[in-house]
């Protein structure tokens, strides 16, 4: 604590000075120093020391690394010889769904429901969309849906129909297979009813054409009713009509047995033709399957690949494309690699991002080409009109013609030149390898027993033509072991030691250096 004093005059005195340092701190901050100096000259001195080198030390870090052998094992292992190359995986038809109008009451064509996403599976009877109210479903069959179907028509498109519909539980009954009858109205009423829409029906027209012939029949029916019993009444008669006073009109004359007989055979001929006419109208009306109601695809169910569209939208070109049938592989091998292949051979395919692997047959090998493999676009729909039509203009669809190929990759004219190798897969391919491009592996010959194999860049070659192996021991020590060559495959060669040489699974042969 510091004291201050006063003066007389009420001023502080200044304080004393400090005391000047003792001798002994002089001489600790001197020792101080002495050491952080010898510090620094350590310091830089090693630093020096690391970056001075002598002559022999820059010789010995300069020098090339000592001379090593590479070396890989001798094996014991089964050797296919086989060729690999690439293939690509596609649908083989692809089937694009142009919607159209089954009536002229629809104008317009709007998706007014849809069914399915992309990625579903479209199978028999299920509703794959509704356009401007009017369902549209996928049955199986051969034949694409080129007319409305309905009582009186035949063909192998009605036989279709009738065997898609009993596969759903709706039996045509005693309908001939391909005749369209009541058996087979019946079958389509139970189905839209199941599908829950309205049956549609042949129309007012043919409705109209079974009302005039049903009022014919029944006024025939009639006729020949009144000419049958005024013939029982005539023959009933046994006495003369008596004759009218002088002032009464004498009655007209009763027609004769004969020409009574002439009307009632007229009147049941009439009868009988009205009554063919209406069964004929009737054979021709009544519940139908518009050609804008269904699909019929060769197989099913049917992948679902692209819904182009959502509810409200108009429908523009295609709504649905939907793929059946399996997937398709063709391989494409240079003509070297297509030399040794022949069908019947047996193969591997493998999609190597995830380990999908799938064993199939070569079916064929094609000629050299350069277009990309792939399916056809086939388009169901339309009007098929030349020039295009407005698309709601009523009328059956019409099966498209095969379009050019969908999916393939390089698919652009001029690629390089291949071979294709149809390729016929042991099973059904998962969908997820549709579009994929995997690697492909043609074994060309069966394989045999386990064979002795070394690396290929094991084998060695003289001047002689003789062919060995160098191999290692344990200890280092280099043997050439003379063998001959056999069968390769995997980059391995098999090999067998020559009279008196040995070569063992395990043997470290040399493959480089």
């Amino acid at each position: 604590m510091t004291t201050t004093t006063k003066t007389a005059d009420g001023t502080a005195d200044p304080p004393p000075p400090p005391p000047a340092p003792s001798r002994a701190a002089r001489r600790r901050r001197a020792l101080l120093g002495v050491a952080l100096a010898a510090a620094l000259v350590a310091v830089g001195g090693v630093g020096a020391a690391a970056l001075v080198k002598s002559p022999a030390e820059r010789a010995a870090r300069t020098a090339p690394p000592p001379n090593s052998l590479l070396t890989a094992p001798v094996v014991s292992r089964v050797l296919t010889p086989s060729t690999v190359a690439r293939a690509v995986v596609y649908p083989p038809a692809q089937y694009d769904v142009v919607p159209t109008a089954a009536s002229t009451e629809v104008t317009g064509l709007f998706v007014s429901k849809l069914g399915v996403r992309q990625g579903d599976l479209a199978v028999a009877g299920r509703l794959l969309a509704e356009v401007s109210g009017q369902p549209l479903f996928a049955l199986p069959g051969p034949v694409p849906a080129y007319r409305d179907l309905k009582p009186g028509s035949t063909g192998p498109d009605v036989a279709e129909l009738q065997s898609a519909l009993a596969g759903l539980g709706h039996g045509s009954g005693e309908d001939d297979q391909g005749s369209y009858g009541p058996g087979t109205a019946a079958a389509v009423t139970g189905f839209y009813r199941a599908l829950g829409y309205p049956v549609p029906t042949t129309g007012a027209t043919t409705q109209q054409a079974v009302d005039t012939a049903r009022k014919a029949v029944d006024t025939d029916r009639q006729t020949v009713d009144g000419l049958t019993a005024q013939k029982q009444k005539e023959a009933g008669a046994t006495a003369p009509p008596p004759t009218p006073p002088p002032t009464q009109q004498p009655q007209q004359p009763r027609p004769s047995t004969g020409d009574l007989d002439r009307q009632l055979a007229n009147a049941r001929k009439q009868l009988a033709d009205d009554r063919a006419a209406l069964g004929k109208a009737e054979a021709v009306n009544g519940p139908m399957v518009p050609a804008a109601h269904v699909l019929f695809l060769p197989a099913l169910p049917a992948t679902v690949t692209a819904v182009n569209g959502a509810v409200g939208s108009p429908v523009s070109g295609a709504l649905l494309s939907l793929t059946s049938g399996g997937l398709a592989v063709t391989g494409q091998l240079t003509p070297a690699q297509a030399a040794g292949v022949q069908p019947g051979m047996a193969v591997e395919l493998l999609a190597e991002d995830s380990g999908t692997t799938a064993p199939g047959t070569v079916a064929q090998v094609g000629a050299p080409t350069t277009a990309a493999p792939a399916g056809k676009v086939i388009t169901l729909g339309g009007s098929g009109a030349p020039g295009g039509s407005n698309p709601a203009q009523p009328g059956p669809a019409q099966p498209g013609a095969a379009g050019p190929a969908a999916g393939a990759p390089n698919s652009q004219p001029g690629g390089q030149s291949y071979v294709p190798v149809t390729i016929t897969p042991d099973a059904p391919l998962p969908a997820a390898l549709n579009g994929r491009n995997v690697r492909l592996t043609v074994l060309r010959a069966r394989a045999g027993a386990p064979v002795t194999a070394v690396p290929v860049a094991a084998i060695s070659t003289d001047a002689a033509g003789r062919t060995s192996v160098t191999r290692v021991d344990p200890a280092g020590n280099r043997s050439t072991v003379p063998v001959a060559t056999g069968v390769t495959a995997d980059g391995l060669v098999a090999v067998t030691p020559a009279e008196g040489a040995r070569l063992r699974d395990g043997d470290q042969v040399v493959v480089g250096k």
